[in-house]
């Protein structure tokens, strides 16, 4: 047995999905998160893996079934991120008793904080997305975020990087790429930060590897972050209870992002047993619970599964929070409603009109 075939055959006992190898020759050319050195100077090969989320709980998330719809899938997430990275230090351990140098890549929270303004670009030491197209575990949706027939984006990636010699395994052929680019992620993201025509591009190795543009991360932020959820159409929200309006231009987008920083800190935590994760580099003032993730959810790797979440996150109402930090949804004119009979100290936690203070 070759040691590629050992690592392929370690990885999967423990629940991977599926198992790439890139190198450094198939890393490069790319950007600097392409860089597997970075990690280790003597790094020849990169290790990639992928674990599932759970479906249904996703699907729970989506429809927000109360009272754990929302922190079943949190603890989920949180579960499937720990485990990839205790089997990526696991298999860097295992490699490292074979006489090969070997470091774990975790895929959050771990940053190149030499670079710029890195708090709001968040740059990763290494793009797991990147190797994980590379060496064919997964393949970029519209999106950018990169998943597998069957399970759609809703997977988490672990990462190895070793100075072990290993033989490179191919990207996955266009024709059994999972993306059908239907687009339902550009329309789940309330802020609407992807394009629905531009296109970004990657070369890695010679191969140039395509998925939607990101208009502007700070949509990301806003939507994502948990400080708003409203839907710029107005008839769904996320798991937030934020309402700012959708931001027309940057003047708009950057007014909103600082307001919204600002209440956020002040709303109590959602009240279902979630604790979220503090991102000790970003902020360790406050622990971020799970909201948003739609344009990674929604996608199911199946047409007819990505349709049916589409369905139930569209039809699943809009939240209210209560000042004991409980969830309520609603439909989004009883949500209305509701929201304007809360005391108007209690809406300035959630909701101010950015529009009208902006001088231009």
């Amino acid at each position: 047995m070759t040691l590629e075939q050992e690592i392929e055959q370690f990885l999967k006992e423990r629940g991977a999905l599926k198992v790439g190898i890139a190198t450094r020759d198939t890393m490069t050319g790319g950007p600097p998160s392409a860089d597997i050195t970075y990690v280790l100077p003597e790094a020849e090969s990169a290790i990639c893996f992928a674990l599932p989320l759970d479906k249904e709980k996703i699907r729970a998330y989506l429809r927000k079934d109360l009272p754990n719809g929302r922190v079943d899938h949190e603890k989920d997430n949180l579960e499937v991120n720990q485990k990839a990275n205790s089997i990526a230090k696991e298999c860097a351990n295992w490699l490292i008793n074979k006489g090969h140098k070997a470091v774990r890549v975790i895929a959050n929270l771990k940053y190149r904080e030499e670079n710029p303004n890195w708090r709001i670009m968040m740059h990763p030491e290494i793009s797991l997305r990147y190797v994980a197209v590379r060496s064919g575990v997964a393949s970029f949706g519209w999106s950018g975020n990169v998943g597998m027939k069957g399970y759609g984006t809703a997977i988490i990636l672990g990462l190895v990087v070793t100075s072990a010699k290993l033989k490179p395994t191919e990207p996955i052929p266009p024709e059994e790429e999972f993306c059908t680019k239907c687009k339902l992620c550009a329309e789940v993201c309330v802020f609407r930060m992807f394009s629905k025509d531009e296109e970004s591009s990657v070369t890695l190795g010679g191969k140039t590897f395509t998925y939607g543009k990101r208009i502007d991360l700070r949509r990301c932020m806003i939507g994502c972050g948990g400080f708003t959820g409203l839907d710029k159409t107005g008839k769904w929200s996320t798991w937030s209870p934020g309402r700012y309006d959708y931001a027309e231009d940057e003047v708009e987008l950057n007014r909103a992002l600082i307001l919204a920083m600002g209440s956020e800190k002040k709303r109590p935590k959602i009240a279902d047993g979630g604790e979220g994760f503090i991102d000790a580099k970003v902020d360790k003032s406050f622990a971020v619970q799970f909201t948003c993730g739609n344009c990674q959810y929604i996608c199911g790797g199946d047409p007819k599964e990505t349709a049916e979440r589409y369905r139930l996150l569209t039809n699943s109402g809009c939240v209210i929070q209560r000042e004991d930090g409980k969830i309520e949804v609603f439909s989004p004119e009883q949500a209305k409603e509701e929201f304007s009979k809360m005391p108007s100290k209690q809406q300035r936690l959630y909701y101010k009109d950015y529009k009208k203070r902006i001088k231009r």
